[in-house]
């Protein structure tokens, strides 16, 4: 499945290698947050492997070499192919992306990556304008690094992306908490400012996806995967109308139905209310107004879930 998805992305086949599974090895010391000491604040013990996509040579041999020193192990790639290639084969920790690249741009690299992984992405680039860097973002990147800059300052944003991605992995299975929106994920329950917020299965699951990813960029086949666990027909138009109808229940709420943002082509992601400076919720529609055909599909889709729930 792996070969046959690279060769759908224009890989050539030639570059393809199969390996055997590799020995286990003991994995290099845990990551340090800057400024945090004490056994409560260190990172668990696992490999921290970085692919850096960079297509100038002296830059990418430099922090290649640079990043080697800070005890990371550096996969380095000059082209877009062949960092998809080797971000879907050797599955790294965390992914420095340049956008300008020979090939394919690293927005369009993140875009195809992103329909697999949630892996963490920095951009790192030369493109430096502020419009730049909110696409950037809005793309589904991590964080984001204009060049020229210090390897001491790239090490730093390793480390925070890499601290706040594991820190959400460990929350993975409990209860999570941004002090407005609750969700219990073994009993499949959630409250809002303290209410109680009904949601079916499905609606549940699919915005404990969201909300536990923060400010990343989840695909329509991420979704669809944590909320039915399967492709089914339709599966877009299914990932959308449930967030539709999870914004109206939000909307109800003081958490607002803007907290869930859509990203065009790619997905949804979500923004906790608590974030400064997020924009207003826009206002929903009535559940009464819209096309006939429209409302049929909601019944629909709604119908679905409820037989696929018994």
């Amino acid at each position: 499945m792996t070969a046959q998805y690279l060769l759908d992305q224009r890989v050539p086949a030639r570059e393809l290698v199969t390996v055997g599974l590799a020995k286990p090895t003991a994995p290099p010391a845990p990551v340090q947050v800057p400024g945090r000491t004490g056994p409560k604040d260190e990172e668990p013990a696992q490999p921290t492997r970085l692919l850096l996509v960079e297509d100038d040579d002296a830059i990418r041999e430099g922090l290649r070499l640079a990043l080697t020193r800070q005890g990371y192990e550096v996969l380095a790639e000059g082209t877009g192919r062949a960092g998809l290639r080797s971000a879907y084969l050797q599955r790294p920790d965390l992914v420095l992306l340049d956008v300008m690249l020979p090939d394919i741009d690293g927005m369009e690299v993140l875009r195809r990556l992103r329909t697999v992984s949630d892996v963490p992405v920095i951009y790192l680039t030369a493109r430096g304008d502020p419009i730049d860097v909110i696409v950037g973002l809005e793309t589904g990147a991590d964080d984001y690094i204009v060049k020229p800059c210090q390897p001491r300052e790239i090490n730093a944003r390793i480390r925070r992306v890499l601290y706040r991605y594991r820190a959400a992995e460990r929350r993975d299975g409990d209860v999570y908490d941004d002090g407005l929106l609750r969700l219990d994920s073994p009993q499949q329950q959630a409250w809002a400012a303290g209410v109680p917020l009904p949601l079916s299965r499905t609606e549940f699951r699919v915005l404990d996806r969201l909300v536990r990813r923060t400010g990343a960029v989840q695909h329509f086949g991420t979704l669809l995967e944590a909320g039915w666990g399967a492709a089914s027909p339709g599966a877009r138009d299914r990932v959308k109308f449930t967030v539709s109808r999870l914004r109206g229940k939000l909307d109800a709420t003081p958490v607002g139905g803007g907290s869930i943002v859509s990203v065009r082509g790619m997905g949804y992601l979500y923004r906790s209310p608590t974030t400064p400076a997020l924009p207003p919720s826009p206002k929903p529609a009535a559940a009464s107004t819209g096309y006939g055909h429209t409302r049929a599909l909601h019944d629909g889709f709604r119908a679905q879930d409820r037989a696929e729930e018994r």
